[in-house]
């Protein structure tokens, strides 16, 4: 009997590593998939004042009405908003489900207000001695759609007479943005990606993909969105303009699928191959995006843990968590080339320089692959366990750490210059040189962290779905 029970416990082990990577897949199997029957609207709310007085409301109830004036109420709890706390800030105040149809717009019931006054607060009277506000809002919800509404306040223009609070609010809905200056995030415990706006900092939309979405790629042209979705083995095709779902291709021939990176057939093609990493059947599968179909299955190392690409020297680069090992796929014939010993439990990968930068989790070193002479060329030791990381700005290296929950940054030869706490499990990164940004996904936390790389220095977090996970950055 305690041999059988020995058995057992090894062959868990094998099939599912102790490691903060591991933890994070294992999280967000856990993900309950949106009711077929309904749709989930998404309300935010943010401030378009810098310098506001200390103002305080008290949302207690939040109805969508149809044409008829009939309405579904969907808070369980009054929200507090402070107009301090919501400067140069977004904050989620509720995540509801409800029947799909037509909708008139929100009807917001305030049950107090305030205002700062010296030492103490002042009651606020509310207009017309009413506390429910109509914002009108055409909507036509459909069935297991994702959708933002995001509400605007202007306290500088929300007190009549010093001593009447009338909010001035008004709504955004879910739309495309002007500038393309976007960020999709994957929410690995739910169904849905997140669409931030990174000229505002602000979430602008959702988008219902499949079942534990992990991994995300962008085509050459910006114009496709590839999410990997963990719990159903599917990739959904999004339209990165539109943000909808426009085909789902079945990759059933791997098992626990998570990240992907896009090849292009040629510089610029619009379309190309996926290679998609499945940790648990230890292999990569590769799929045309044109055909939309599986080509091959490629064998690697033990539970591959991510994946890379270089389309220059066309190669595809995949860390063995288990192996200890990273495998070069030519993305010529699909085949892997050279296998490259690294140190322990490898979990992440990035490119700089004509290197492969191979971030060791068990043994908090970084491996610095040279790919043209299929070797180590240098180690780096690391006082954190790195998880992930990301090459940029004129040759620095930015070093998630999932288990101590910060991100280290590294100068151009490679010396760490700081740490910074960021939120619990940082996985993904995605930097904007232009506007001086760095994007870090923390699934643990249910946000994402906006850094100053130059100032290394954290600037705000967005709270976005359960178990972010991937972060794909989209200029156009």
């Amino acid at each position: 009997m305690a041999v059988k029970t020995l058995r057992l416990l090894i062959l868990v082990f094998l099939l599912f590593p102790v490691s903060c990577e591991g933890l994070q897949a294992a999280r967000s199997l856990k993900a309950s998939p949106l009711p077929s029957e309904e749709a989930r609207v998404l309300f935010y709310i943010h401030s378009t004042s810098l310098a506001p007085a200390d103002i305080e409301f008290t949302i207690s109830s939040i109805s969508l009405e149809d044409g008829a004036g009939m309405g579904v109420n969907v808070v369980d709890k009054p929200a507090e908003i402070n107009s301090l706390e919501l400067v140069d800030r977004q904050i989620l105040l509720k995540e509801a489900f409800v029947s799909p149809g037509s909708y008139a717009g929100i009807r917001l019931g305030i049950s107090s207000a305030s205002i700062k006054s010296g030492e103490a607060r002042a009651s606020l009277s509310l207009k017309e001695g009413r506390g429910e506000f109509f914002l009108p809002l055409p909507l036509n919800l459909k069935r297991g759609e994702s959708f933002v509404i995001a509400i605007e306040w202007n306290p500088d223009n929300s007190i009549e007479q010093r001593y009447i609070f009338a909010p001035a609010l008004t709504l955004e809905p879910q739309s495309k943005s002007p500038r393309d200056l976007l960020l999709f995030v994957s929410n690995s415990a739910d169904n849905y990606i997140s669409v931030i706006d990174r000229s505002l900092e602000r979430v602008i939309a959702a988008t219902t993909v499949g079942r534990n979405p992990m991994g995300m790629a962008l085509n050459s042209t910006g114009d496709t969105l590839y999410v990997v979705n963990s719990g159903d083995r599917t990739v959904s095709v999004v339209d990165a303009a539109n943000f909808d779902v426009r085909d789902t291709v079945n990759i059933s021939s791997g098992v626990s699928p998570s990240d992907v990176t896009f090849v292009p057939d040629f510089d610029g093609s619009i379309d190309g191959k996926l290679y998609v990493v499945n940790r648990l059947s230890n292999d990569v599968t590769v799929v045309g995006t044109l055909s939309k179909r599986v080509l091959k299955t490629v064998a690697v190392g033990r539970h591959p843990s991510h994946i890379i690409s270089d389309a220059e020297r066309k190669e595809v680069y995949v860390t063995n968590g288990l192996s200890n090992n990273l495998s070069v796929i030519s993305t010529v014939d699909d085949t892997v080339v050279s296998t490259i010993e690294v140190d322990n439990a490898p979990s992440g990968a990035a490119t700089g320089d004509g290197m492969v930068y191979v971030f060791n989790e068990g043994s908090s070193t970084i491996s610095v692959v040279s790919p043209a002479k299929r070797g180590v060329e240098e180690t780096l030791m690391f006082s954190k366990s790195p998880e992930r990381g990301l090459g940029g700005f004129s040759g620095r290296l930015f070093v998630a750490n999932t288990a101590s929950d910060s991100v280290t940054f590294l100068n151009s030869s490679l010396v760490v210059t700081n740490t910074v706490i960021v939120g619990r499990n940082p996985t993904g990164l995605a930097a904007d040189e232009e506007r001086n940004r760095l994007y870090v996904t923390n699934s643990g936390g249910d946000t994402v962290s906006i850094l100053d790389p130059v100032g290394e220095m954290a600037v705000k977090e967005l709270t976005v779905g359960k178990g972010p996970y991937g972060v794909v950055q989209l200029d156009r």
